[in-house]
């Protein structure tokens, strides 16, 4: 089958194998998705996180985006924490 995009070039999608199956195979009692604990984690970090947007906000009387910044930035550096604290325990676990 042959289409053209929006943008003027050509596209082509050949056929999979029969019997082939696009989802991937999880073992049967397999785990997916976070455990107890993350879970508990990001909600704990989102509500902490929105708690200090508010705060900011209403409290501190600052201006709605820069309470919107604070938070989002607070969280940007949690996920950074977050990887380098993994990274660290993935290479001392090789």
């Amino acid at each position: 089958m042959t289409a053209v995009n929006a943008g003027g070039t050509e596209m082509t999608a050949e056929p999979g194998q029969e019997g082939e199956t696009a989802e991937a195979q999880t073992p049967v009692g397999g785990r997916t998705g976070l455990s107890r604990t993350a879970q508990v984690a990001v909600a704990v970090t989102a509500f902490g996180l929105t708690a200090w947007f508010f705060f900011a906000w209403l409290v501190l009387d600052r201006m709605m985006l820069d309470a919107a910044g604070e938070a989002i930035g607070s969280g940007l550096l949690v996920l950074l924490l977050v990887s380098i604290v993994s990274a660290l325990v993935r290479s001392r676990a090789d």
